[in-house]
């Protein structure tokens, strides 16, 4: 029983060390996503873009050999790195932000993409070594549902203290939910899941070659291969644009406050979503995944057509109910089938190959929509959704997100 399991996990003090400081550190980012561009815009739109160009930039770049250092070494150690890197970025915008020279922002700005390249991949390998396989999709279940809840008190907070101090102040609270999480970390300290080989050439050389390897053995598998492309299309066609559309339409067809309600849907049927996530043991796993993630139509459809605001806010409900239950039934999958020393390889590359292409997306977004028009781009990704979504399933292994062979869950060897 999925209650049962819940029990199981709230009774495992390491889990519950490891959940608890992660949320707090969500609350921190969260806030930190509203308190910036507050400390930053008044210096000018370019020098906040720039920002934000370069940390995702360092992420991007980094994504894949920090995934091959998170199958490296200790998974907390990893995080806590990171952490320190993000401390010390964000430490900077508190101290410079304002009036301090640029070259220190872009300093920071890296930093802080860099810690993120270096968290991601150890954090969701993490997981996987921390719970036994009967309870990592409620463990999924609990730490996506309480992320969010943790990001909306995250963005509330901000809100709250903007209005009340500074933004340096303000952001001066996200410090104290990163030294919860170092001490969470720092206290579980999970062992490496493997004994490193000496190397027989630099460690450069030795870094690239398991990140080779990794990649490798993500196209040994044609199911998990042929999925993170289609993430990559999806969040080309699809999610990176809803991201400026839904804001820009709301505030244009309804009114100013109008995105602050399609928000708010949207963050509870997440944690729907995730919550229902949890509790599906299908013998046919991805139909469900499949079908979970094709409510996101829902969305462009009612940005093309004229809708009540309500309707809106139901379309942004569904839909991220929907990609929660997807990412629960992917994630849990993919801790499945890979052996815990390559996980931290196999999450960088999902990551990688969803989010490779979002930048170019975001910008081209206002000159097509400008050009054709808002219906045009909204029907090409209802769409190009529906076709990637369902025409997944003709791969052997989408359906069951699973490999049928026993060979397919062997690492081969990293390249020297």
């Amino acid at each position: 029983m999925v209650t049962s399991e819940l029990r199981t996990l709230l009774r495992d003090r390491r889990f519950v060390a490891y959940w608890a400081g992660q949320v707090t550190s969500v609350v921190g980012n969260a806030l930190t996503l509203v308190v910036l561009p507050a400390l930053l815009l008044p210096r000018g739109t370019d020098v906040f873009a720039v920002v934000l160009a370069i940390e995702a930039a360092a992420m991007g770049g980094l994504l894949l050999l920090g995934g091959t250092i998170a199958d490296r070494y200790s998974r907390t150690l990893v995080m806590a790195v990171a952490d320190v890197l993000r401390l010390i970025g964000i430490t900077g915008f508190l101290l410079f932000g304002l009036d301090g020279p640029l070259p220190v922002l872009w300093l920071a700005a890296a930093l802080t993409g860099a810690g993120a390249a270096l968290y991601e991949p150890a954090h969701r390998a993490a997981l996987a070594q921390l719970v036994d396989e009967p309870n990592r999709q409620t463990a999924l279940s609990l730490e996506s549902a309480t992320k969010r809840i943790g990001s909306l008190i995250g963005a509330l907070l901000a809100g709250v203290l903007l209005a009340a101090v500074p933004a340096q102040r303000a952001l001066a609270v996200d410090l104290a939910t990163f030294a919860v999480s170092l001490a969470t970390l720092l206290w579980l300290r999970l062992p490496a899941v493997r004994v490193l080989a000496a190397g027989t050439g630099s460690a450069w050389r030795d870094l690239v070659g398991e990140t080779r390897a990794g990649i490798r053995e993500v196209a040994r598998r044609p199911w998990v291969a042929v999925l993170m492309l289609q993430g990559t299309v999806q969040v080309f066609f699809l999610f990176a644009p809803n991201a400026i559309l839904v804001p820009l339409v709301s505030q244009e067809r309804y009114g100013p406050g109008a995105y602050a309600y399609v928000s708010a849907a949207t963050l509870v049927g997440s944690v729907l979503g995730a919550l229902a996530g949890g509790r599906l043991r299908p013998a046919r796993p991805g139909w469900w995944a499949m079908h979970a993630l094709a409510l996101c139509t829902l969305t462009p459809l009612f940005l093309a057509i004229e809708v009540p605001l309500w309707a809106l806010c139901l379309a942004g409900l569904a839909g991220s109910a929907g990609v929660a239950v997807f990412f629960i039934l992917w994630y849990a999958a993919l801790q499945r089938e890979f052996p815990d020393e390559i996980q931290g390889r196999v999450f960088s590359v999902e990551s990688t190959a969803s989010f490779a292409l979002q930048p170019i997306a975001l910008a081209l977004v206002p000159v097509v929509v400008g050009q054709a028009g808002l219906a045009p781009v909204a029907g090409i990704a209802v769409v190009v959704l529906l076709l990637s979504t369902y025409g997944v399933l003709a791969v052997p292994g989408v359906a069951r997100l699973a490999s049928s062979d026993v060979h397919a869950a062997t690492p081969v060897p990293a390249d020297r």
